[in-house]
């Protein structure tokens, strides 16, 4: 079976500000473990290589406008564009956060058009909701472009605003531009059934299942519901996404272990006993494999 994850992040402690950095050491003390204040691309794909991933999605975030980043908005996306040419089976995004206006749209074109970003990255927990009509035109690019984006929705890190990562702030936008290929990411958890329903009323939108590890290490059934509403809701199979977040839960579930885990997912008998229905091999390769195949690099289904 291929394998594409479909949501992963490359940093070192150069690139990151101050704020993440603090960020990832209080998560870190919560769990445990040591903070992963540096994480290479070098570091993805030799997780890629233990899990036998074949391609991977890097999502960089434009956190410019909230916090002092160490580098400029088009010196983040040449460090990521940059790193990802060495290897032909990693593409990158480019994050960009909607209020910095046309200088954003001008690098967005840059991104895409120079610098072989294949889409865009999202990040409302900076301070904004993503249905604001001043961010119309970044979403009229993208139609134009014929680029994905990846909006996070759900839970946030420390000194970032979860209130606006409700998956419900999408679906203005879905609803306005049904030919945007829209994913939001980590199923919107805690909100995952608002997740559930914003993908299912709008054909252009999938979500993808990245930060999960966490409930298939210690609650699994959590996986199993979630993955049996999705089939209910017709969001799964064609529009539900592998991916990992990583290396952020790497403490709690190792990409080869996800990959595992997920790739033999089937449905326990307290499910399919009260109705829902059981999920195929077939159905499971699309996600771990042909849904971001057709979204991410243009391929047939």
């Amino acid at each position: 079976m291929r394998i594409i994850d479909a949501h992963t992040h490359t940093w070192t402690k150069d690139i990151i500000s101050e704020k993440d950095r603090r960020a990832r050491e209080i998560a870190a003390e919560r769990a445990g473990i040591e903070p992963q204040l540096d994480s290479p691309i070098e570091s993805l794909k030799i997780a890629m290589e233990r899990g036998h991933v074949d391609r991977a999605v890097v999502l960089p975030i434009d956190s410019g406008l909230s916090q002092t980043m160490p580098l400029s908005l088009q010196a983040k996306t040449n460090w990521h564009a940059d790193e990802v040419a060495k290897y032909p089976d990693i593409i990158t995004f480019v994050g960009i956060d909607p209020r910095r206006g046309e200088e954003g749209l001008i690098e967005l074109e840059r991104a895409v058009m120079e610098k072989d970003c294949r889409g865009w990255k999202i990040y409302p927990p900076n301070g904004f909701y993503p249905d604001d009509d001043k961010f119309y035109p970044y979403y009229e690019r993208c139609v134009e472009l014929n680029i994905p984006i990846v909006i996070h929705t759900g839970f946030t890190s420390r000194f970032k605003h979860v209130k606006y990562g409700q998956p419900v702030y999408v679906d203005k936008v879905a609803a306005d531009f049904p030919d945007l290929k829209i994913v939001l990411a980590h199923v919107g958890v805690p909100w995952t059934d608002e997740a559930l329903m914003v993908a299912s009323k709008s054909p252009n939108v999938s979500v993808d299942v990245s930060g999960w590890q966490v409930f298939a290490s210690r609650v699994p059934m959590k996986v199993y519901q979630m993955i049996a509403e999705a089939k209910i809701s017709r969001v799964f199979p064609n529009r539900l996404i592998f991916g990992s977040d990583f290396p952020l839960f790497e403490y709690a579930m190792p990409l080869e272990q996800w990959v595992e885990f997920f790739s033999n997912l089937r449905l326990p008998d307290e499910l399919t006993d009260i109705g829902y229905p059981q999920i195929t091999s077939e159905e499971i390769e699309k996600v771990m494999s042909r849904n971001a195949a057709r979204i991410f690099f243009g391929e047939r289904s």
